[in-house]
């Protein structure tokens, strides 16, 4: 017959609260964190545009050029999973506010250029791609984790740098913020 004698309590209550202390500390504290970032000028970078399948287009994008406008930098991969799911988040944010000065640009990271082209074929955004095949653009943002966004003000200023999935709600406040 079973023992109906209950767990040991100090050790169950000791285990749950360290479960919690981890979680808290994987899913909250990064967001709390201050951003060295946050409040500086972005870091400039000359990257090449992806064209139409895939291909590396000779034109080049220097951030710098787009200083008064707000900008938003979408790091992403096709591999990345929550990166797709937040493409079009950022597609309508910018939509919805490019009338008002706001663009993005999506920095494909870690990933060849010809399987991004063959995903945008099937799942177009408005806004164009650049290539950061050699993680220049990244590591000046200190990009870790996929999806990273940026987001910058009229001025080349960052206002946000927010890793994992952001929500439309969040990211439009966001805009408004970099937009002022």
């Amino acid at each position: 017959m079973p023992s109906s004698r209950p767990p040991e309590t100090p050790w169950f209550t000791a285990g749950l609260v360290l479960l919690a202390a981890g979680l808290f500390g994987w899913l909250v504290l990064p967001r709390l964190a201050p951003d060295p970032f946050v409040g500086n000028a972005a870091p400039d970078f000359l990257l090449s545009r992806l064209g139409p399948g895939g291909a590396v287009s000779p034109e080049k994008v220097r951030l710098s050029d787009l200083e008064g406008k707000a900008v938003i930098l979408d790091f992403w991969a096709s591999w990345c999973m929550p990166c797709r799911a937040e493409m079009p988040v950022v597609d309508r944010v910018a939509k919805a506010h490019g009338a008002r000065g706001l663009v993005a640009l999506g920095v494909l990271t870690g990933d060849p250029p010809e399987d991004a082209g063959q995903f945008l074929a099937q799942h177009p955004v408005s806004y164009g791609t650049v290539i950061d095949d050699q993680n220049l653009a990244g590591n000046a943002f200190g990009v870790e984790k996929l999806p990273t966004l940026v987001v910058l003000d009229k001025k080349g200023k960052v206002v946000a740098l927010r890793t994992g999935t952001i929500s439309e709600n969040e990211l439009t406040a966001l805009a408004e913020v970099a937009l002022r």
